[in-house]
Order: structure tokens, then sequence, then C-alpha cells
């Protein structure tokens, strides 16, 4: 008769049981009856045991790294509330310092200007008077665009933003039709014994042209009739 082999159960385990919790003994054992190993999640941990970042990269509140991040960009913060306040404090500084008195408006002695260029022009300049409260901003004998002839210009600014430009050249009556831009042909005067042939613009600009020889001057005004008339007036008489 065969006697069979009494098996002793192994201490801490019995039938049913629930295996008690040796730690990664445990696991293994359970790793063992499965046939997989359970994943096994890990901290890492500062010197400190402060968390910093777990290991899909994210930064972990309280970290070191986190502390490190916000000082770095409260860094530039600061520096920016810095700038744009010293910039307040320039502009305020601006506003309350005193400025200097320029003048709006530009004079010039065109008279001394027409006696300084006289000799240097081919033909006797145009040196009209002006009426009372109008002044001269610009007055020059310069160069007819890249040829060898030259023109004589005056600008004056009156009351009630009435303006009247002369210029004057030794020219064609070519030159004196360009200077009138895309103006309408209007109407022919006669001033001071002197033709002029009027053009007009849509936004009230008056061109008046008239020459005499291989002199010619034109006459561009924003003003009164009797202003225009009167500066016409002159350029007839001077006009040799």
């Amino acid at each position: 008769m065969t006697v069979a082999p009494i098996m002793k159960p192994r201490p801490g385990l019995a039938l049913g049981a629930i295996p008690e919790d040796n730690g990664d003994v445990n696991a293994q054992s359970d790793t063992n009856t499965v046939g997989t190993q359970a994943p096994v999640t890990r901290t890492d941990a500062s010197p400190e045991g402060v968390p910093m970042a777990d290991e899909s990269g994210v930064m972990l509140p309280g970290s070191r790294e986190e502390m490190r991040f916000l000082r770095k960009n409260s860094n530039w913060v600061n520096m920016i509330i810095a700038i744009l306040a010293c910039l307040a404090v320039v502009a305020v500084v601006l506003l309350i310092a005193p400025q200097p008195e320029v003048d709006s408006q530009r004079v010039v002695d065109y008279q001394s200007i027409a006696e300084q260029s006289q000799d240097s022009a081919d033909f006797d300049l145009i040196v009209p008077e002006i009426p009372s409260g109008w002044t001269s901003n610009e007055a020059n004998l310069d160069r007819v665009g890249e040829s060898d002839r030259t023109s004589w210009y005056m600008s004056f600014v009156g009351t009630e933003q009435q303006w009247v430009s002369i210029e004057q050249a030794k020219a064609t009556e070519n030159w004196a039709e360009n200077q009138v831009d895309d103006a309408i042909a209007a109407e022919t005067v006669t001033v001071g014994g002197s033709d002029f042939q009027i053009y007009r613009t849509e936004d009230a600009k008056e061109y008046w042209v008239t020459g005499k020889g291989d002199t010619f001057v034109v006459i561009t005004a924003i003003a009164s009739p009797d202003t225009i008339n009167a500066f016409a007036q002159q350029v007839a008489e001077q006009l040799k």
C-alpha cells in the first residue's frame, strides 16, 4: 500500500486567505500569478523631499522649478513696470516744461532778396507792393528745370486766408501754360494794357498768365477779385 506524501501548507498562506502585505514580495507573487508586471508609480523628490515634477514633465505646485520660474518672470514684469514709470515721468516733465515760442508763419524780405538777385537774372525782376497786412513767405531766383534759364518766384500771404504767388521767367509760352496744371481756361481780360489769360480750378484757385516778348508771368491766387486785379496791374506796369 502506497502512502501519499502529506503536503505542509506554507506559513502565512491558506486556502482562500488574503496574502499579507509584504511589500514588493506580494507584488512579485501577484506578477507570477497573473503573468504580467503591474505598473509601479514612482514619485521623484528633491533632497528636501519636495516634489518637483512627475514623469510627464508637468511642473508641480510648490516645486523648486515653479519657484524659479515665478522669480524669473517676476523680474521681467518688474523691469517693464519700471520702464513704463520712467516714460510716464518724462512725459509729465515735457508737458509742464515751458515751450519756446515759434513763429507759425515764415516772413522774408522779398524786396531785399530781389535787389540781391537782380544781377543774376537776365530780365528785370517784378517787385510788387503788397496790401497792408500782407507778408511774403518766400522769394527766390532759381533755375528752370535742367535748362540754363532762371525764374523769379514770390509768394505772399494775406488776410482772410488769401494767398498770391508770382512767377516770372524768360522762357516760352509753353512754359507758362505748363504752370497752370489742370486748370481750365476761362476768359481773357486786359489789365494795365496787358492781356491776361485766366484759368480756374474747382477749388477756387485762379491762374493769370501774361507775357511780353520772351518774358512770361504767371499769377497764382486764392484771393478776392480786387486783390488779384491789383497784383495784375502792377505786373503789367513793370513787365518790360
